[in-house]
């Protein structure tokens, strides 16, 4: 295969770590025939001088991600997700979109705490032009809180460390640096593209569902810039949602009146195990209590406690089915005082927040030619299903089709050992601008 740009020896890592949650290669059986044996594209010289001056910008794009990740933006964190969507929103303006903010919208808490939380603004860039209209989709906020003890971002040869480097600063690094090589050339001005980069989706994109499906309905495609996993790009996903519970018994000193008290926590227990048996692998699905809490102190009886539930499923179906179980257990009491008469009451909460991104004959078409050009530069791909979500799969449920994971190459999202490598950074930026170049070209259907 030729080269366009200088090729460096991949260095891999001898520990086991996962991308986004649960990636997996498909079958040979699994793959379409449409996807098998792509043939490498033909790249005229316009293409290849993308790739040239892609290559020269390798040390700037290094020392923005560093910015970029500097700034720390927790899904929580007002202060720095504001920060960093003001210089996204400068970088957007001198790429000559339009941009705007939206209000992130608010959720109920639902805790023992109460309230509500609100999300912070999402950025919303358009630019209007005679090409057919795509929609680029990344989220500004990580799992990492102010507090969180990976901060740093460290270079370490091919590799790179830090909080959001794949998951996913990095990917919206690809996606602004295909569009400053378009630029360059001259090639944006026919572009009618919108940019979505939104503040909420490490908790489920609960406040910009309905931006990004309306936006959906107006484009005719949609890319995703999270990372991937080698030289996997994800064809499908499992659908997501969440739920929660929260307990409320009745106070009472430990040691003087413990028979008068109701313990919230001891009727946690008894959820917690019959919520966890509703995982099925035969079926694809997993419920997973990935965070309780409850109490105020060592001697008192708990009057108050809460669970935090992740739900995987390949079928809508099987998620509607695993909500109801859900709220079936939590509406059968276990924990009665015998002598009150005060039991436990259950409150529960629950969100098929993103659909299963299934098959989709479109989507299909558009990764054969990212497959054809990425083979050309000198990485065959391969389809992978995922368990984990994007907002791909909202835009594609929304009638969008859309190709996700097309950031950089790297492993342990939502870890502290969340790291990408720098040798996948020219190509994935050559490979996404080539690929929008081919799209702005098409013109409005």
């Amino acid at each position: 295969m030729a080269n366009f740009y200088r090729m460096r020896s991949p260095i891999f890592i001898s520990i086991l770590l996962f991308v986004i949650p649960a990636v997996s290669s498909l079958t040979e059986s699994e793959i379409p025939k449409s996807l098998k044996e792509v043939p490498a594209a033909v790249l005229n010289q316009k293409e290849k001088a993308l790739g040239q001056w892609i290559e020269k910008q390798e040390k700037q794009m290094l020392k923005d991600l560093e910015k970029m990740v500097a700034i720390n933006t927790g899904t929580l964190n007002k202060e720095g997700l504001d920060k960093y969507r003001n210089y996204l929103q400068r970088e957007l303006k001198g790429l000559g979109f339009t941009t705007k903010t939206v209000d992130g919208g608010k959720v109920p808490k639902f805790s023992c705490e109460g309230g509500e939380i609100q999300f912070s603004d999402h950025l919303l860039a358009e630019k209007a032009g005679a090409s057919q209209k795509i929609l680029l989709s990344g989220h500004m906020d990580t799992v990492f809180n102010k507090t969180h003890d990976f901060q740093k971002f460290i270079r370490q040869g091919d590799i790179i460390r830090g909080p959001g480097v794949l998951d996913m600063k990095g990917g919206i690094l690809v996606m602004l640096y295909a569009l400053k090589a378009l630029k360059n050339q001259g090639e944006l001005k026919d572009a009618h593209i919108s940019i979505i980069l939104n503040s909420d989706e490490e908790m489920g994109s609960l406040g910009s569902n309905k931006l990004l499906s309306d936006l959906a309905k107006n484009h005719d495609l949609g890319l995703v810039f999270e990372g991937s996993s080698g030289n996997r790009i994800t064809r499908t996903r499992k659908g997501l949602g969440q739920a929660r519970l929260v307990f409320n018994g009745k106070a009472s000193h430990a040691g003087s009146s413990h028979h008068k008290g109701v313990s919230a926590v001891k009727e946690l227990a008894h959820k917690v195990l019959k919520i966890e048996k509703l995982t099925d692998y035969n079926k694809g699905v997993t419920v997973n209590v990935g965070m309780v809490q409850g109490g105020e102190a060592r001697n008192t009886v708990p009057p108050c406690a809460e669970a935090y539930v992740d739900l995987r499923y390949p079928k809508v179906s099987l998620g509607q089915k695993l909500l109801k179980r859900i709220k079936d257990i939590g509406s059968v009491v276990e924990v009665k005082n015998p002598e009150t008469k005060d039991e436990v009451k259950t409150k529960v909460w629950g969100v098929l927040h993103r659909p299963a991104k299934e098959e989709n004959k479109k989507t299909d078409e558009m990764l054969k030619e990212i497959f054809s050009i990425s083979k050309t530069l000198g990485l065959e791909l391969r389809p992978s299903h995922s368990g984990g979500g994007t907002d791909g799969s909202i835009m594609q449920a929304a009638g969008l089709p859309t190709v996700d994971s097309l950031g950089l190459i790297g492993s342990g999202a939502h870890s502290n050992r969340e790291l990408i490598k720098v040798s996948s950074l020219v190509h994935r930026t050559h490979l996404a601008a080539i690929y929008l170049r081919r799209l702005i070209q098409q013109k409005k259907k």
